[in-house]
């Protein structure tokens, strides 16, 4: 009697044991493939905690959107170019537009959303250690070594004078470190800064504008983060409207020289900034802001196929743009380039 009764509590656990084994199978199988969150048990508590401080700390609302679709006719003399488009910065107003909402390869000009982000969570002096990965970068590069290192401030003026892609990367696998696995991590709360800024059709993925194909943007989501720079950015702003900048030597670096690629600061009245960029996929892309008595405009390039078209292109948005509001347009040509052009001598097939 008593061997029947132990047999039967035997099968009654064993039928137990199976049906939690089959349970758990089946939670297995429904949860093969999801794409997780950075914050998972398994994660170090520290990370969780920094990767929550930080999103707490991403700035950002929607206060101001483009408008309109503007003009679409070819302007005269004006050099091909994918997609582009003139907006005035302070009422959003889109005066003139191509490919307004195509999705395009931004390059560079994503370098802007990963420095404001940079700027949101870290302190200006902030460490930024340059790895192997980040010192090899494609260029455009200042050279940095993988025995110097950075303050997040330094690293931000190489990003977007420069347009340096070591310097760049370096800021998100550094800080990307801090609240995850590094630059993917960081890359998340890029993103994130762009929702919450307005942006609604772009995707970053890469911290340097790199080709990546879930790496796009639209010439109207750059107008947002270009608006976004000029308002809430001065440090940005004001890197982005200087000629030439330096790093100098210290014990954690040599002394770096960062020029400008921007040739119509100095060259096209009232320009201040903003972003250039190339790469094969996006072709010469720039965001340009400039200010003629009241009127603060936005042009943005997207696909010219030369340094010298790019500016032209530029130029010539900011004509049209001005001329809206009955200011007399500045002739820009590539002889009007030709000294600006000089001064990067070298250096000049190296832009970005």
């Amino acid at each position: 009697m008593k061997f029947l009764l132990r047999k039967k509590v035997f099968n009654f656990e064993k039928r137990i044991f199976l049906i939690f084994v089959m349970v758990l199978a089946i939670f297995v199988i429904l949860n093969k493939g999801q794409n997780h969150n950075i914050i998972t048990n398994d994660s170090p508590i520290e990370k969780n905690i920094a990767y929550l401080n930080a999103i707490n700390k991403i700035r950002g609302e929607v206060k101001w959107l483009p408008y309109g679709e503007g003009a679409k006719e070819e302007i005269r003399l004006m050099p091909k170019i994918q997609a582009g488009a003139v907006v005035n910065l302070e009422s959003g107003q889109v005066l003139w537009s191509k490919n307004l909402n195509e999705k395009i390869a931004p390059a560079s000009l994503s370098k802007l959303a990963t420095v404001m982000t940079a700027l949101d969570i870290a302190e200006s002096d902030q460490t930024i250690d340059i790895s192997e990965s980040a010192a090899t970068q494609i260029p455009t590069n200042i050279g940095l070594k993988t025995t110097e290192k950075l303050t997040l401030d330094e690293a931000v003026a190489a990003s977007i004078l420069t347009s340096a892609n070591d310097a760049c990367e370096a800021v998100a696998q550094t800080l990307g470190s801090k609240i995850g696995d590094g630059t993917a991590d960081f890359m998340k709360l890029v993103n994130l800064k762009l929702t919450k800024i307005g942006v609604e059709d772009s995707y970053f993925e890469t911290s340097t504008g790199l080709d990546s194909k879930n790496h796009y943007s639209t010439v109207y989501d750059l107008a947002i983060i270009a608006h976004e720079v000029k308002v809430n950015y001065s440090k940005i702003s004001t890197l982005a409207s200087l000629d030439y900048y330096n790093l100098p030597k210290n014990n954690n670096h040599k002394l770096y020289d960062l020029p400008n690629w921007n040739a119509l600061l100095g060259t096209y009245p009232g320009v201040d900034g903003l972003k250039i960029g190339y790469t094969e996929k996006a072709g010469h892309t720039t965001l340009v802001t400039a200010t003629r008595g009241d009127t603060r405009l936005i042009a943005i390039v997207i696909g010219a196929q030369s340094l010298e078209d790019r500016e032209i292109a530029a130029a010539t948005l900011l004509n049209f743009g001005f001329n809206k509001y009955g200011i007399s347009e500045f002739p820009i040509n590539q002889l009007n380039l030709v000294k600006r052009f000089n001064e990067w001598k070298q250096q000049l097939s190296l832009a970005r």
